[in-house]
């Protein structure tokens, strides 16, 4: 019997006195007294004195409320544990600390700070102000930020804050004093109304900084522009084939290129992805800034990438008539869209040409003008279609889950201000590139399974298949016949329901619904397969610019497959390093989404409130809370309408399906008039009111 692993289970159910553990266990006092002080050693339960009892400690995330109690949420558990203020031990908001839970509260278990494992912020971005002591007429500076729910005392020793002053935007770096945090100013950003500020605050707030360190802009000094003709060295020369580049109109770095050719009855795919880690070597100043970051993060009006512009735009990138180094997936595909054969090699190319996929759409359709200009691949890229139809069918076949997500690009003032807001659209062109990059990725994780190699696999785990069902019943009972079955909901099911829902008014909200019940995908070291893409095989491998990933499986690809030098070395290093990494890519990826939807709220938040406060807007209920309904509007802007500013008294029905007082209905899905409310900015929230009450208001 594992003792200590009974005896943590045993305190972790509640049985925390030592003559009851003594009793449960049936082993002698000093024995179990060696196995207490072992996982008290090991940090997994501790002994508290004033309950003359042993607790287990748990991992958590602490929130704090301004008025100073907090709250830890261990990862799994469904309810939160209160902390009183003097029982947080100096933790603030959002860090993580092993807790233990001692008593059961009055609606809450309660709990204690044991141990504060990471800090939430080791920064603060911020409004600096400043307050007068009346008697003494002393100045102290204070940082007013989002990040934190209290103002940040301004070291004193810097109170003269260099080039600082009052009402300036700064960044700080922040420093821990038992109860107490203080800042230090480092960077001063500017003025509130100062253009771009705004996008530039939340960039940093989520830790995406422009500058690249010092030693990596020394180790760029030693990087080419050009490629070498020494470079070229067993690479296979593909600079003859007439390779394309399709990609957005403001495009500036350029990860792929495609080539296709049909040999008989079958297609032949040529993917050139750029050989990033040819220039990012492991363990570099480069490679470090470029694993810290994760992934490049694409705002608004302005791209912060993952590695510098000397590389992502210039020799990295697969620019229009210059050889480029690259890595070669070229796959043999039937006429079903089967993988008949495939290989995988370093290479070089020339780019024929730089598209885009408003050209490329053009030709698809005949334009006469571009089809002219572009007469040499026209051909290729009517085949381009061809393939691409054949592969989306089969993997429709399979069950692929292609979620119709809208998403909107904004067009900034000179100021920084949003000007319109466009839906972007998916032809043929971005749909075609998207076919083709899924297929070589694919590819890329079915070898690297099937021979034994390492690899960083993207996964989409199974949803939870109760939360799955609930969503079809709701499905069912906004009336859309959907055939109930007790087994696990297979990917096809789930395509089928979004097909049925594709004509009816509520698309959009059971659209949204579907996506939210699915899991989460994320990277790891295991082929866990990909539930949306309904695929066993599954990595990133197309995108090495601006994705760590991606540049993680080209290393691999590298040293174990294509040139294994030190292949047992090689191995073992990956094996051991892979868990870590994919969580730290994971980590990475979830925050850049958190940012750009950060700014996307900024911006819409802003957009309204530079409207006039008479405009009436019409949206769709897209979702109803306990607290309210929100509403989205025909450009993709949300805001809440809040029970309380309704006329009546709201409630939210017991399937979520509706807001109803006693004479009043509102129903997910419906349409509605709303007029502004509230809008801001700075808390980057909108609120709506019916244009009903508004009326109703007047009277």
């Amino acid at each position: 019997m594992d003792y200590k692993k009974e005896i943590y289970d045993a305190i972790l159910h509640g049985v925390v006195k030592f003559n009851n553990l003594k009793k449960a266990f049936g082993i002698k006092r000093d024995v179990l007294d060696s196995y207490l002080n072992d996982l008290i050693k090991d940090e997994s339960i501790i002994y508290d004195r004033t309950y003359d009892s042993y607790f287990a400690l748990r991992e958590a995330t602490i929130n704090v409320n301004p008025k100073g109690f907090g709250f830890a949420r261990v990862d799994g558990e469904e309810k939160d544990y209160y902390i009183y203020p003097e029982n947080l031990l100096g933790a603030f908001d959002g860090d993580r600390a092993l807790v233990y839970p001692y008593e059961q509260g009055i609606r809450l278990i309660n709990a204690k700070v044991y141990k504060i494992i990471k800090r939430e912020h080791t920064f603060v971005i911020g409004k600096l102000f400043k307050k007068t002591n009346k008697k003494t007429g002393i100045n102290r500076y204070y940082i007013e930020s989002r990040m934190l729910s209290f103002p940040v005392s301004v070291n004193v020793a810097y109170a003269d804050l260099g080039p600082g002053k009052d009402g300036n935007i700064v960044y700080a770096d922040v420093f821990y004093h038992k109860n107490e945090i203080t800042g230090r100013i480092t960077r001063v950003l500017g003025y509130p109304d100062d253009p771009g500020i705004e996008i530039e605050t939340i960039a940093l707030e989520y830790g995406f900084k422009v500058e690249f360190s010092a030693e990596t802009e020394k180790e760029l000094e030693q990087i080419p522009d050009e490629v070498k003709e020494s470079e070229l060295k067993n690479r296979k020369d593909f600079t003859d084939l007439n390779v394309i580049t399709i990609d957005g109109d403001d495009s500036k770095d350029f990860d792929d290129a495609v080539y296709l050719e049909k040999i008989n009855d079958n297609y032949k795919l040529y993917v050139f992805i750029a050989d990033v880690s040819y220039y990012v070597k492991e363990g570099s100043p480069l490679d470090k800034d470029a694993y810290k970051r994760g992934t490049s993060v694409y705002l608004a009006d302005r791209v912060i990438p993952m590695i510098p512009r000397k590389l992502s735009n210039g020799i990295c990138s697969l620019n229009e008539n210059v050889n480029r180094l690259v890595l070669a997936c070229i796959m043999e595909i039937d006429y079903k869209g089967n993988l008949i054969n495939y290989d995988i090699c370093e290479g070089v190319i020339k780019s024929h040409h730089r598209m885009t996929y408003n050209n490329v759409n053009k030709i698809l359709n005949n334009d006469p003008l571009m089809v002219e200009k572009y007469n040499d691949i026209k051909d290729m890229l009517s085949l381009m279609q061809e393939l691409s139809h054949i592969i989306r069918a089969r993997r429709y076949k399979k069950g692929g889950i292609e979620f119709e997500v809208n998403e909107y690009k904004y067009t900034l003032n000179e100021d920084g201000s949003p000007k319109t807001i466009e839906l972007r659209t998916r032809d043929e062109a971005e749909k075609l590139i998207e076919d083709f990059m899924l297929e070589a990725n694919e590819t890329i994780a079915y070898h690297m399974n099937i021979s034994n190699l390492p690899c960083e696999y993207r996964i989409h785990e199974k949803p939870d298949q109760e939360k799955l069902q609930d969503v079809f019943d709701i499905i069912r009972n906004m009336g859309v016949n959907l055939p109930k079955t007790k087994n696990d909901i297979h990917p096809k099911q789930v395509q089928d329901a979004l097909e049925k829902i594709s004509d009816t008014a509520y698309k959009p909200v059971l659209n949204n619904m579907l996506l939210r019940s699915m899991m989460k995908a994320k990277y790891n070291e295991k082929c866990l397969g990909h539930y949306g893409l309904a695929m066993n095989y599954y990595c990133h491998f197309t995108s090495p610019i601006r994705r760590y990933p991606d540049l993680m499986v080209h290393r691999i690809i590298k040293k174990l497959l294509i040139n294994p030098k030190n292949f047992d070395a090689d191995l073992t290093h990956f094996e051991q390093i892979l868990p870590e990494v994919c969580l730290n890519n994971s980590a990475s990826e979830r925050k850049s989404i958190e940012c750009e939807r950060a700014v996307d709220d900024m911006l819409s938040a802003w957009f309204i409130e530079l409207q006039p406060k008479d405009s009436v807007f019409e949206g769709m209920i897209t979702s109803i809370t306990n607290f309210g309904m929100f509403v989205t509007l025909e450009n993709g802007i949300e805001g809440l309408i809040q029970f309380a500013n309704m006329n009546g008294y709201f409630d939210k029905s017991s399937d979520g399906l509706e807001a109803i007082s006693y004479n009043k209905t509102y129903k997910l899905g419906q349409k509605v008039k709303v007029r502004i409310l509230d809008a801001s900015k700075e808390t980057r929230k909108i609120d709506f009111s019916l244009e009903e009450d508004y009326h109703n208001d007047e009277v």
